[in-house]
């Protein structure tokens, strides 16, 4: 659908103006498209009412407070940083399953809220969320932080808000265009998403401080060097379970190779089956020709997936070695790149191998203890964006 992005601003800015009346608002922001860009719509509704705040959980990007903290100063907004990181990792100790681990932040994140609000005097939350957001959380997909009245959750009667989302009807491209029409500049209108909980959900498995500065360490150098609508790292543990599903001889008939190998890690990750979350197994391809790892195009491999999870259904996405070591180290390390208009269907980028070797080196390089780096070939369907 078209968006009148003209006649959009101008409804929300009146509707936000109505419902806010003289009261103050509260704004959590993560220097993402979505909240910035609500922030700033918020902002020209109620001007000095709005107060913008970044949680800093501790799963956020190297220097990601510092430079969403210059760039609201640069726009001239309300804004502090409330420093939580221990109360979030805490309750997460010792915590496998991907909802298990949303939900506990879920929890943290709106009691710091609520907490802000209160000190600052504010009975109204302004949030950024999007369409994506609640129809994934109703669908039972997978829980976005930022998914309360949707899914019958009173901010209300539980935290002590009543909540306003002026963009929650829209999808991405819908939201880059509202910014671009607000003159948010383009290097954060453009900005590839990054989720709500943050690393969270790119450590797969029990969160660890080891696993989460390693996780830093290769996200940066994979926004560094790779490309599409979202590229990032996972990180999970190098511990596998028994291979019982033959995949090794699917794969040889695709390729004309000397040794396959399939790891399947312990850790499940999340995907779809229909409308439906799917939390499985992951299927890691090695193959080799003669004395070096196999390099066959990303095409080919998307097409292997396809037959891969269709024939085992207890498998939801499927990635390729890029590198390794001799020896085995405690992690793994998933590179993930989509194109995507929407976020709601998603393809695998096509990156040349010379730029996933590089790019997997340096993670061998600068990243303790990961012994391996694949890169994911699943599309959405059936896998999700994130890994959790």
């Amino acid at each position: 659908m078209v968006l009148d992005v003209q006649k959009f601003v101008n409804e929300k800015v009146e509707e936000i103006r109505r419902i806010v009346n003289d009261e103050k608002a509260l704004i959590a922001v993560s220097g993402g498209v979505d909240s910035t860009t609500c922030a700033v719509l918020t902002h020209k509704a109620i001007y000095d009412n709005l107060q913008c705040i970044f949680i800093d959980t501790g799963f956020m990007r190297l220097s990601e407070p510092e430079k969403v903290k210059s760039f609201f100063e640069e726009l001239d907004l309300p804004f502090k940083i409330i420093d939580a990181k221990d109360r979030f990792m805490t309750p997460l100790k010792g915590l496998e399953d991907a909802e298990e681990k949303r939900k506990v932040f879920r929890q943290t994140f709106y009691d710091v809220l609520s907490e802000s609000a209160k000190e600052e005097g504010c009975k109204l939350l302004v949030q950024g969320t999007i369409a994506p957001d609640w129809i994934e959380t109703k669908g039972g997909i997978k829980t976005q932080h930022n998914v309360l009245e949707q899914i019958g959750i009173s901010p209300v009667e539980k935290f002590g808000f009543q909540v306003i989302e002026p963009i929650a009807y829209l999808y991405k491209d819908q939201v880059r265009e509202v910014a671009n029409f607000l003159e948010i500049k383009l290097d954060v209108s453009q900005r590839q998403p990054f989720p709500g909980p943050g690393l969270l959900v790119r450590i797969i498995g029990e969160v660890t401080k080891e696993k989460l500065d390693i996780e830093k360490k290769a996200t940066e150098i994979v926004e560094r060097n790779m490309e599409g609508s979202q590229y990032f790292a996972a990180i999970m543990d190098n511990e596998e379970v028994e291979n019982e599903n033959n995949i090794e001889e699917l794969t040889t008939d695709f390729f004309n190779v000397n040794q396959v190998k399939v790891k399947v890690p312990r850790s499940l990750v999340t995907g779809v089956k229909g409308d439906l979350r799917a939390y499985k197994k992951l299927a890691a391809l090695t193959i080799r020709l003669n004395s070096g790892l196999f390099k066959p195009t990303i095409e080919k491999l998307v097409q292997l997936q396809v037959n891969i999870i269709s024939e085992n259904p207890d498998f939801t996405r499927v990635a390729y070695n890029i590198t390794e070591k001799p020896r085995k180290g405690k992690y793994i390390i998933l590179v993930r790149s989509i194109t995507t208009r929407d976020y709601m269907t998603a393809k695998v980028t096509e990156i040349p191998w010379e730029k996933l070797e590089k790019t997997a080196e340096e993670i061998m390089k600068k990243c303790k203890d990961v012994s391996e780096v694949y890169y994911d070939v699943t599309p959405k369907p059936p896998s999700t964006i994130e890994y959790e």
